[in-house]
């Protein structure tokens, strides 16, 4: 049985051309198959000033340069012309509207660059930020700006004049309309810091602030109410601060000699981002039961924590005999699990029985001590019928 194979679907990398230049220019753009088979087909232009290499393809993916001769457009420095590509396929047909303007001026670059418009001196400013800072104070520019007919020059004059050039230029982007403002965030918002009660030793960290672009920034680092406990490593965040990813690092210290309660907390705000660093100390001694109802013949355990930071010499009462113990004192240093049995003695079940008591409820003292310190808990629970 024949199956036909998927048809090919045209995909156009650019839906327009736009050349702005002086001299000649060259670009390309790109041509895939969206769907099966294999695509074919070839690129036709209206104007013999731009022709296209190769003018034929076959392939799923093919990069197809264009050329742009000046020589051969009839217009003159500072007019433009509208023609049109047509690339046609056995996936489809696609119609570019393409935009022709010859400028008055162009600045050529050390590098061979060619700056006919704003937009190459965006793109120029991308691969060369140092010598770009350089071309955008220079007369040569102003009168490009002039020629190309620029419509913010009173703006541009006064960027022209701010010492900081690249905040003037990032300025300038955002007022051409090539980038958007450069905005912060933090990929990680919350820091929690645990430390058991004598250690005093010192907690360092890092709070990441990534940046939109590669744009300028400048934000003030300020915490909301600067305690004594936090160091921070800045007051401020510059472009400079940001590596070739835009990350920086924002460097704190936690102190906990300067902090006396069990809980510290603190925001640090960098522009519209705030970070949130929390301290904590849990207190000294912490038990749990395994479970919160017993049976009248069980077993169960109590979780000991010990976060005092030295052994503590741990003593365990219940009041009710019919909770049983192993033994009375452990010596827990971190963690520890002490056992227990319930257990009802033949009279209490026969009282029990007698008085029809579904359950009974006692609670088991925990009392642990080190040189200079006690530290008392109750542990509710419950025996019955489940």
């Amino acid at each position: 049985m024949n199956f036909e194979q998927p048809l090919p679907v045209l995909d156009v990398s650019e839906e327009a051309l736009l050349i702005e230049t002086k001299d000649s220019a060259t670009g390309s753009l790109t041509v895939k198959n969206l769907g099966g088979s294999v695509l074919k087909g070839y690129v036709c232009s209206r104007h013999r000033a731009l022709t296209f290499e190769p003018d034929w393809w076959e392939g799923n993916s093919a990069a197809l340069s264009y050329h742009f001769n000046p020589a051969h457009t009839g217009i003159s420095p500072g007019q433009s012309l509208q023609t049109q590509v047509y690339i046609c396929s056995n996936g489809g047909e696609a119609a570019l509207p393409v935009t022709i303007k010859l400028t008055k001026m162009a600045i050529t670059t050390r590098e061979g660059q060619i700056i006919a418009n704003v937009r190459d001196f965006y793109d120029y400013a991308l691969a060369y930020p140092m010598q770009a800072r350089q071309i955008f104070t220079d007369s040569e520019f102003y009168m490009l700006l002039m020629a190309v007919g620029y419509p913010y020059m009173e703006v541009y004059e006064s960027l022209h004049k701010d010492a900081n050039r690249e905040r003037a230029m990032d300025n300038f982007f955002i007022l051409s309309g090539l980038k958007e403002k450069t905005t912060l965030f933090l990929p990680k918002q919350r820091f929690v810091y645990d430390q058991n009660h004598g250690d005093m030793g010192k907690i360092y960290g890092q709070i990441m602030v990534e940046k939109s672009d590669r744009g300028f920034y400048e934000a003030p680092i300020a915490p909301e109410s600067a305690p004594p406990w936090l160091t921070l490593s800045a007051n401020r965040l510059i472009s400079s601060d940001f590596d070739a990813q835009n990350q920086a690092r924002v460097n704190f210290c936690i102190d906990p000699v300067h902090i006396s309660a069990r809980y510290a907390r603190e925001r640090v705000r960098i522009e519209n981002c705030t970070a949130e660093l929390i301290f904590r100390r849990p207190l000294p001694l912490t038990a749990r039961l395994n479970r919160e109802a017993f049976r009248f013949e069980d077993k169960g355990i109590i979780e000991i924590s010990n976060h005092s930071g030295g052994d503590l010499a741990i003593e365990v009462f219940c009041p009710d005999a019919y909770v049983r113990f192993a033994a009375r004192t452990y010596s827990v240093g971190t963690y520890y699990e002490v056992p227990f049995g319930v257990k009802l003695s033949p009279f209490m079940n026969a009282g029990r029985l007698f008085r029809r008591t579904p359950f009974m409820r006692t609670a088991i003292e925990i009392k642990g001590t080190s040189p200079g310190r006690v530290f008392k808990l109750r542990l509710p629970l419950t025996v019955g019928e489940w």
